[in-house]
């Protein structure tokens, strides 16, 4: 399990690489779909913090934290990480991690294809983790509207998304 800014900077990188630009909401939806393909192949999770559910769908906080700054504009610039006591900023490692890596290579290109607005749609179809989550937050306290990833793995197997 990977802090979510090492698989966006990953996602970043990539598409950079291919000359392409991403805004918040890409990367967001980018993420949770590798996540969930990653739990379903790996039988373990991709990003160690679970997604919230917010207005356009699942959310890694940390992420939305770092690029909050960029609006809807492209990103660009790489995640950073803070040290609070000696108040410094220094890269994070690249990813080398295999199993991570091979989701990243097999999903991820097809996600870069896909239009933000309609990666939204994707996540806020009737019956996705989302949209449970939503619901069941009217009947039942669900503090930080965490989507959890039981409910995630659920979701994506045998899922033909991308």
């Amino acid at each position: 399990m990977f802090d979510a800014r090492i698989i966006a900077n990953e996602v970043l990188i990539r598409a950079w690489e291919e000359n392409l630009q991403l805004t918040q909401i890409d990367v967001q939806k980018i993420l949770y779909f590798l996540h969930g393909h990653h739990l379903v192949e790996h039988g373990k999770p991709l990003i160690k913090t679970e997604f919230e559910a917010w207005d356009f769908g699942p959310v890694q906080r940390v992420v939305y934290d770092e690029y909050k700054r960029f609006g809807d504009h492209p990103i660009d610039e790489m995640a950073q990480k803070f040290d609070p006591v000696a108040r410094t900023s220094t890269a994070f490692p690249r990813l080398t991690d295999n199993a991570a890596v091979t989701t990243i290579e097999r999903h991820l290109y097809n996600y870069l294809e896909i239009p933000s607005f309609a990666l939204v749609d994707l996540t806020h179809r009737p019956g996705t983790p989302w949209s449970r989550t939503v619901e069941s937050a009217k009947t039942r306290v669900n503090v930080g509207m965490r989507i959890k990833d039981d409910l995630i793995r659920s979701f994506f197997e045998g899922l033909q998304i991308a």
